[in-house]
């Protein structure tokens, strides 16, 4: 039963995302005309520089070429965090689709837009597989389209809920639309999973912080 409504849900989630994406076009910049606290602003570039890591964690896992450089004063995940995607090392990796497959060769040549196509492709073949809606969150992030970000990344949750960085993944996309109490929720849902994780209790600090 629990298993049908997962299934129900993820693709209900895929139809959501697909039609949503005729208006999202002018998202980025209404939030980039927000105006915040010093302390507020600073969560946002932590939240920035986050977003670009999910991308090069992910790149790297899967033998991907990053879109940029690594760049002075980016935030690095500390040693031993648990990688985003971890559970697409080669060692464990399940087998992919040709939809999956298509959008990682587009996101290795940074065309995150072209790559969305095909994970949404991927997610009506293979509803219930949360790397889909890891990647769709991560690219929707990217965007700061943080209402489709949410959606995708409470799927990947639901999914694999004892990945605690799939929990930080949707904190993220909470703060990036200022929701900050589910932003707190997730994160320590993710450092009750990881206790030891600085990077989580370091975002955790700066939440509790903020007015």
């Amino acid at each position: 039963m629990l298993a049908q409504v997962i299934f129900f849900l993820a693709v209900a989630v895929f139809i959501v995302l697909l039609f949503r994406k005729v208006s999202i076009l002018g998202l980025s910049s209404r939030h980039s005309r927000v105006t915040i606290r010093p302390l507020a602003q600073q969560l946002f570039n932590f939240l920035k520089e986050l977003s670009q890591t999910v991308f090069e964690q992910a790149r790297r896992l899967s033998g991907f070429r990053h879109i940029s450089r690594n760049q002075p004063g980016k935030l690095n995940p500390p040693t031993g965090d648990p990688a985003f995607w971890q559970e697409e090392t080669l060692q464990n990796r399940p087998e992919l689709d040709s939809h999956f497959e298509e959008g990682d060769r587009l996101l290795r040549g940074g065309k995150p837009k072209e790559a969305e196509k095909f994970f949404l492709k991927a997610a009506a073949k293979k509803p219930n597989d949360p790397r889909i809606y890891g990647r769709l969150g991560a690219i929707y992030l990217q965007e700061k389209n943080f209402s489709d970000a949410i959606e995708a990344m409470k799927v990947a949750v639901k999914l694999d809920k004892y990945s605690p960085a799939r929990h930080y993944n949707l904190a993220l996309a909470y703060w990036g639309k200022k929701d900050k109490q589910h932003a707190i929720a997730s994160v320590r849902e993710a450092i009750s999973l990881d206790p030891v994780n600085k990077k989580y209790r370091r975002f955790l600090e700066l939440l509790l912080e903020s007015g």
